[in-house]
């Protein structure tokens, strides 16, 4: 049969699709590449970069079936091969994407993305061992790549090695601090104020890169003359959400901010008033709310205060600050745990009174609540049998019945919590007056709500499609929704009163 498309035809449209790709025209460089695939089923490069393009236009499924055609034509492919790991990992499958980094890595050893790709998901996971193997033999390969360089700064700073976060840090962020990363149907363009340690608010869901330019802005390393020379953007997204890593962007921020006239998500002065030790001042005065005693203490005094606390603040729980999802978590049960406590290294320390939180099963129920715009969406809740209660760690993908009282905690969370609980915690919303925030907190026996934190590094995601945790997906949807639609609004007015 004869080819109706001849060969330089062929080509003239891939790299026609190709430039279309590359210049953020992911729509309409998908239609030239099906209307190439349709003629020409068996080339491989369309079938990758197609695959390509649908990812970046969110429809993983159908970017996962190309790739997976292209390795079935070509199956030393290994470009198409990690890219099919990439669509994997973003539907929330590691286990798949492992697999899939495993073969492009077969087919290519000293593949440096694949390799960095592999150490991502052990990073995630927080298997830092791991995780520095694979970042090391990337570097090996290219010492160059951003993302490895990031991770490994982040990883040092959870171990506290300074010297090796700034090395990692300066490599990264010395030569250039502001990446902008298209939209493929861009509704509006979004500047993120972004820090280069860790606290910073995970936006990848809130911000979808479907739908918003994002121009993200490391404001610690970004000299005036970047900033002076950034693309036109909608609104500011202070995406610093963590008080404690503020410090070193405290005064540029400030800078800009006092030259820039557009709408401004999360304001700095609010975000700081989320610190631990300044949080029950914030919330303690509201009813029905309790929130523990909390200190701030220097590394160097830590000791000497634990000795000198009376037995009456006994138990109580330390954390160094700037740390999240429990790492380095301690409890002292009394006064004689204090000799045998060996510290992490860190600047401060917050020792907080523990209140016991268990209910009458003697489970450990932990919630957490987000606020857009200062409304409440409930994103999840966790039971565990343990004090320290994650969602990842409390069992709950095993027990049907935790995943039903979560669901069902989802679906009307005042009739699960109380009317009296639920207007605390919409009070607490009030008080923490962030556009995007959240508060972890449980319900005490006498209906009163025990916070945890409240603050504005919360993150959002969805679940797998069709795991064990899918029922979570329509109310995550609905926080996103709503985070976009106060985008919105805040733009329009911003753009009427122009």
């Amino acid at each position: 049969m004869l080819d109706p498309m001849n060969s330089d035809r062929r080509e003239h449209a891939f790299r026609r699709a190709c430039l279309l790709q590359e210049s953020g025209q992911f729509r309409e460089a998908a239609q030239i590449y099906r209307r190439l695939l349709d003629e020409h089923p068996d080339h491989v490069g369309g079938h990758n970069n197609l695959g390509l393009a649908l990812m970046a236009l969110g429809e993983l499924d159908e970017a996962v079936a190309c790739f997976g055609r292209a390795v079935a034509l070509q199956p030393a492919h290994a470009e198409a091969h990690n890219n099919m790991g990439v669509a994997y990992k973003r539907l929330g499958n590691a286990q798949q994407a492992l697999d899939c980094y495993a073969a492009a890595l077969g087919c290519r050893p000293a593949y440096a993305q694949a390799l960095l790709n592999v150490g991502t998901i052990y990073f995630d996971l927080k298997h830092y061992d791991e995780a520095l193997i694979w970042y090391q033999a990337a570097l090996e390969v290219d010492p160059g790549q951003i993302e490895v360089h990031m991770n490994l700064a982040s990883i040092f700073e959870a171990r506290g090695d300074v010297a090796a976060v700034k090395k990692h840090r300066d490599a990264v962020y010395g030569s250039k601090a502001v990446y902008v990363d298209h939209a493929s149907d861009p509704r509006m363009t979004v500047l993120v104020l972004w820090g280069a340690g860790l606290g910073n608010i995970p936006i990848e869901h809130l911000l979808p890169r479907r739908s918003v330019t994002r121009i993200v802005c490391v404001i610690e390393y970004a000299w005036p003359e970047a900033l002076a020379r950034l693309p036109d953007y909608d609104l500011v997204f202070n995406a610093i959400g963590d008080p404690d890593v503020m410090d070193p962007v405290g005064e540029p921020m400030a800078r800009f901010l006092q030259t820039c006239s557009k709408p401004l998500i999360n304001p700095a002065h609010a975000v700081a008033r989320t610190a631990r030790h300044r949080v029950p001042d914030l919330l303690g005065g509201l009813e029905h709310v309790v929130v523990p005693r909390t200190d701030r203490v220097e590394f160097a005094a830590l000791r000497d205060t634990l000795n000198a606390l009376p037995h009456d603040r006994f138990p109580i729980l330390l954390r160094p600050i700037g740390s999240h999802g429990g790492d380095h978590l301690g409890k002292l049960d009394s006064k004689a745990d204090v000799a045998g406590f060996e510290p992490w290294p860190s600047p401060y320390y917050y020792l907080t009174d523990y209140v016991d939180y268990a209910s009458a099963d003697g489970g450990f129920r932990k919630y957490r609540v987000l606020f857009v715009d200062r409304q409440p969406y409930a994103y999840h809740m966790a039971v565990g049998s343990h004090w320290i209660v994650h969602h990842d760690t409390a069992g709950m993908q095993y027990d049907a019945w935790k995943r039903r009282e979560e669901e069902a905690f989802l679906a009307d969370p005042q009739r699960v919590l109380g009317e009296q609980a639920m207007a605390a915690v919409q009070s607490i919303g009030r008080a923490l007056d962030l556009d995007y925030g959240g508060v972890d907190f449980s319900v005490l026996p006498d209906g009163r709500v025990l916070v945890f934190e409240a603050n504005a590094t919360m993150l959002a995601h969805p679940e797998e499609a069709g795991g064990v945790y899918d029922y979570k997906n329509p109310y995550v949807r609905k926080i996103c929704d709503a985070f976009d639609a106060m985008l919105a609004r805040r733009v329009a007015a911003a753009r009427a009163s122009a």
